[in-house]
């Protein structure tokens, strides 16, 4: 036996090295047996109980790497936009989350990076068809292009804001909806509220609006109901990089998305067979690997030419496997020592060097990683299409993304539910409120102090996750500040540590036991952004989000410790002081 092996076919290959080789190789008998790779292009309900339940309810699912439901609809497509560019809209927003929404988004920037490079292998590079014209260059033909798809994934108020104090924007604005939830129908109705301000007629308000929806869906009968467009698709779920969910709001964003499919099909014939099978091989790594106690991967490399895919890949691995796997994405600043359950994959890396690399075209990548995604989460007896992340803020909670309107009563107040905070520090308006029921957090007198127990929290085996429920804006927003506390964090704890916006992603099921120690993050808005006919704000939606995450991750046996800042920009730098002067 050889200590390395690679995978090829076309410009798609895997490689893996050492023990994250060994793994792959015990668990791919185990697939070959069970038949894998035929039943999963054969959608065969029976791998998992919830493709077996929808089945018998006659509902489509989005399986892995399918893209048949989106190929159908090209046609509607550029119907659709040929329609928003003859009324002059040229932006989209998307109202939705989870992996489908940010594919969607990585594929409109890979397309117009592809195109600024006049490379050819990008998807949406090559010219598209009449009609289907690409995003104009800014003014004096200077680039980079800002992406003309903004993705809103959460009720956080900030990219709202920054949508309606751009009245010229937002006359150019196409909504795409994809969200089936209370968040969701908020972001809806602000928008639609944004439109009738700018003295826009009811008609012309809802050609705005496309809704992408399951039959029957809550969503799909509001839009039709308010005479918008709607599109059919299958049930949403965590597989959806080429399914509508993705490829329409691509697509009206001006990315070829039938060029996008026809060279993601190229790599399907290869995820049918036994050998020689680069989907099967990866999710072989990444299952196999788990399974032999190395269950962060970390994802690393060398992707400048892929902006965005690492983000997606770690989206997608979160919501396909439970929290089997944990997806660590590498960035500069953010330090991670190497340990015995942690195991690198690196795309387009140093194949003889590190544990695994993957490397290949990104459409054919969308296709391979959905796939591995697919095979891991069989390997790990997870339920891809019961247990994935959701499509918009966090798993199933009987209070929270249930599909249907919460009503015109006001939500309770920020705090409200909570016990009494267990430290305030800092002067009213500016302070830092901590709540905490964790016997661990209960002696910490300052602020250094309750940080460096949530550190020491973590454990030799555990991992701190942060889940912030701010503005996630790198340079308007929080985000850069976020990512420097989870940097200082890193080094204290010398565990990896993860950042999610607005959700988090637990271990579903099964007797697997959750590692995760959360640090929830919070804080006032200085303008809030009122829902019509509604008693409550985007802000105050987002606290109750977030105290649904907090009781969530406490029903699950978690350490939380969440910290509500009364101020969010003073309140961030006083915790980065904090976190320096205890490294």
């Amino acid at each position: 036996m050889t200590s390395f092996t690679s995978v090829t076919y076309g410009e798609t290959a895997i490689t893996a090295r050492g023990a994250i080789r060994e793994a792959a190789e015990r668990a791919i008998g185990r697939l070959w047996i069970d038949r894998v790779p035929v039943r999963l292009a054969s959608e065969d309900p029976a791998l998992w109980p919830s493709a077996a339940q929808a089945a018998a309810e006659g509902r489509a699912l989005c399986w892995p790497g399918q893209p048949g439901p989106a190929r159908a609809l090209l046609d509607r497509i550029g119907a659709l936009r040929d329609r928003a560019l003859g009324d002059g809209l040229t932006e989209v927003a998307l109202l939705g989350g989870g992996a489908p929404a940010h594919a969607a988004g990585l594929i409109v920037r890979q397309a117009l990076d592809a195109q600024e490079a006049g490379d050819e292998a990008g998807p949406g590079a090559a010219d598209p068809p009449p009609g289907r014209a690409r995003p104009a260059v800014p003014a004096g033909g200077q680039g980079p292009r800002r992406s003309p798809l903004t993705v809103l994934d959460g009720p956080e108020p900030g990219p709202v804001l920054r949508a309606g104090d751009d009245p010229e924007r937002l006359r150019r604005t196409l909504v795409v909806v994809t969200g089936d939830n209370p968040a969701t129908g908020a972001l809806r109705r602000v928008f639609e509220r944004m439109f009738l301000d700018l003295d826009l007629p009811a008609a012309e308000v809802a050609r705005r609006f496309v809704t992408v929806a399951e039959p029957g869906a809550p969503a799909a009968k509001l839009a039709a109901e308010a005479g918008q467009a709607v599109v059919e698709a299958p049930a949403p779920g965590v597989f959806g990089a080429l399914s509508p969910y993705a490829l329409v709001p691509a697509g009206l964003a001006g990315a070829d998305v039938g060029t996008l499919l026809d060279r993601a099909a190229a790599v399907l014939p290869a995820l049918t067979r036994p050998e020689n099978n680069p989907g099967l091989v990866l999710g072989a790594i990444l299952g196999g690997a788990a399974r032999a106690g190395r269950d962060t991967a970390v994802l690393g490399g060398y992707a400048a030419a892929l902006p965005g895919l690492a983000d997606w890949i770690a989206r997608l691995l979160a919501g396909a496997v439970g929290g089997r796997v944990l997806p660590l994405v590498q960035r500069g600043g953010l330090p991670i020592l190497p340990t015995d359950d942690m195991f690198l994959v690196t795309l387009d890396g140093r194949p003889r060097q590190d544990d695994a690399t993957v490397s290949g075209p990104p459409a054919a990548q969308l296709v391979v990683w959905e796939y591995a995604a697919a095979v891991a989460a069989y390997l790990l007896n997870t339920d891809p299409f019961g247990g994935g992340a959701p499509a918009l803020g966090p798993g199933p909670d009987p209070g929270r993304d249930t599909g249907h309107d919460t009503g015109p009563e006001p939500l309770p107040a920020i705090g409200a539910g909570d016990d009494g905070a267990l430290l305030v520090d800092g002067e009213p308006g500016q302070a830092i409120e901590a709540y905490a029921r964790d016997p661990a957090f209960a002696g910490a007198a300052t602020l250094p102090a309750l940080l460096e127990a949530l550190v020491g929290r973590a454990g030799a085996d555990g991992h701190l996750a942060i889940v912030a429920h701010l503005d996630p804006d790198e340079s308007r927003g929080q985000g850069a500040q976020v990512r420097r506390l989870a940097g200082l964090l890193a080094a204290r704890c010398a565990r990896p540590v993860t950042i999610s916006w607005g959700c988090r992603y637990p271990a579903f099921g099964n007797d697997h036991q959750e590692k995760g120690v959360y640090l929830m993050l919070t804080g006032n808005v200085v303008r809030d952004v009122p829902v019509p006919d509604r008693r409550h704000g985007l802000g105050a939606l987002q606290s109750a989000q977030a105290r649904s995450d907090a009781r969530a991750a406490r029903g699950g046996g978690r350490p939380v410790l969440r910290l509500h800042l009364q101020n969010r920009w003073s309140g961030l730098a006083r915790l980065l002081d904090a976190a320096r002067g205890g490294a």
